[in-house]
């Protein structure tokens, strides 16, 4: 029963990949990054419920939803960098990944699970405003840095909270 919730964590690969058609067209980009949005909610919120109706396998979740938001991030930057040439613009949507990456790597070195670091309210805030970034950084480009600085702010609030958890 999870691989339907696993099924919707994935979803967000091919609209990664439709979002490299989609840039420049607002209407369309937007569209993309509200529908992977609802998945990104929509997936962990279903998982928990199936979990509670004892529908536990595959238990994959811990580590697939992370890596598939790694990877939809890395496609859509790589797709506002080919475009824009705006380094500055790609490390203000990328602080959170830079800063996150080797806190949750040294998380597990230390032979923690993934899953002491789970998303707090910064955290989901940082992915709203990073989902956010890069839907104008897609749709409009001349208008993401704001957007993009307050996506750099919020990651780095959220790397500070996990970094003193871990």
């Amino acid at each position: 029963m999870l691989w339907f919730a696993h099924a919707l964590t994935l979803s967000r690969l091919p609209i990664a990949i439709a979002l490299v058609y989609a840039y420049g067209q607002p209407a369309c980009a937007a569209a993309l990054i509200a529908l992977a949005a609802a998945t990104d909610a929509a997936d962990g919120t279903l998982a928990r419920a199936l979990q509670r109706r004892d529908h536990t396998r595959p238990a994959i979740g811990g580590w697939l939803d992370p890596l598939v938001d790694k990877l939809f991030v890395a496609i859509v930057i790589g797709t506002i960098g080919w475009h824009t040439g705006d380094l500055v613009l790609v490390a203000l949507i990328l602080a959170r990944e830079v800063l996150l990456v080797p806190i949750a790597i040294a998380h597990v070195a230390r032979g923690r699970s993934l899953a002491g670091l789970h998303a707090h309210a910064i955290g989901k805030a940082a992915t709203i405003a990073q989902f956010v970034a890069l839907a104008v950084a897609v749709a409009t480009p001349p208008y993401a840095l704001p957007f993009a600085c307050a996506a750099a702010a919020l990651g780095i609030a959220a790397a500070i909270h996990y970094a003193r958890r871990t």
